[in-house]
């Protein structure tokens, strides 16, 4: 291993400690370590991987593990849940343990994994009182900054929800999109990455990076499961076993929207002359209030669909059938 290989796995590693101390680009900390993957390979990618993971600790322990600026073992795992999962599920989609799967089904399956690693995350989030206060008092200052500069029709609009509400109501959507947050944003983080890496190389990939999405039958269940529990949580409580449900549902339909996504392009390629017309009625489809939640309803079910309706499928393979 050179020196340039080795100056450039821990500039990018570097890199991806400091991304991770801003709010504003904690979300994106993982692109620098897919570039490097893809510009040098597996092993210095899984180095550089493990040297943000020990950069980020390191300051982590330098801080302090708590907001209060004492280190409490408790609460450093727990903060660490974050980095660890995305860390970890680069080094299972980058490597070759699951040969057959294509992109999309690694990074599916580490988020299940994820989702597992971050029930002590979860439960912390729903019942410790610490945190609860803490999440109060930030939501109560959020409320007063807003209020200084609303109408008196603004504030009458705004009082009718209380502290209590949105405090419950943030740790409910956190919990219920955990696997849906993280599927998107290491998604996201994937995607970029993998693109300037391979642009890096002289390597401009004409298809999606993510491959073709073709969705096991198997996981129409998975989907069945989700949506019939969801609606059984909305009719009695269900307790934690409503967020098992939440987070299949909603990880299952964007998996399915996905697919649907990639018929829409399977077919736009097949009509050149018409494509920017049908794209600008597919954005104004996406921000037109109303139309947007029916391209949120159709494309998941347009995935759904292909069970049944083979659109990919060519003239000679369907004789074959």
């Amino acid at each position: 291993m050179n020196v340039r290989i080795v100056l450039e796995g821990i500039g990018f590693s570097v890199l991806g400690v400091v991304l991770y101390q801003f709010q504003t680009t904690i979300l994106i900390f993982v692109i620098p370590l897919v570039v490097l993957y893809k510009r040098q390979g597996y092993r210095v990618g899984v180095l550089g991987t493990l040297g943000t993971f020990v950069g980020i600790l390191l300051v982590k322990v330098i801080r302090g593990g708590s907001v209060g600026g004492t280190l409490r073992e408790d609460l450093l795992l727990l903060d660490l849940t974050y980095p660890f999962a995305f860390l970890l599920g680069l080094a299972v989609t980058e490597g070759s343990f699951f040969p057959r799967l294509p992109p999309y089904g690694r990074i599916a399956l580490v988020t299940v994994v994820s989702g597992v690693l971050g029930i002590p995350l979860i439960r912390y989030v729903l019942t410790d009182p610490a945190f609860e206060a803490y999440l109060k008092a930030q939501i109560e200052t959020m409320m007063r900054a807003m209020v200084e500069g609303k109408t008196s029709l603004d504030l009458g609009t705004m009082g009718t929800v209380s502290t209590g509400e949105i405090l419950r109501l943030s740790k409910q959507i956190f919990a219920n999109t955990y696997t849906l947050g993280y599927f998107l944003t290491f998604l996201f983080n994937w995607v970029v990455g993998s693109r300037l890496g391979l642009r890096s190389k002289g390597i401009y990939p004409v298809e999606s990076v993510v491959g073709n999405v073709h969705l096991n039958e198997k996981l129409i269940w998975g989907f069945l499961l989700g949506w019939f529990g969801v609606l059984l949580s909305l009719l009695r409580p269900l307790g934690w076993v409503s967020i098992v449900f939440w987070n299949i549902a909603l990880l299952s339909t964007v998996l399915y929207g996905m697919q649907g996504i990639d018929i829409l392009r399977y077919y736009i390629k097949k009509v050149e002359r018409l494509r920017i017309v049908i794209l600008v009625t597919i954005l104004l489809f996406v921000f037109i209030p109303g139309l947007n939640i029916l391209m949120m309803v159709g494309v998941p079910l347009l995935g759904v669909s292909e069970i049944w309706i083979q659109y990919r499928r060519t003239v000679e393979e369907r004789s074959e059938k």
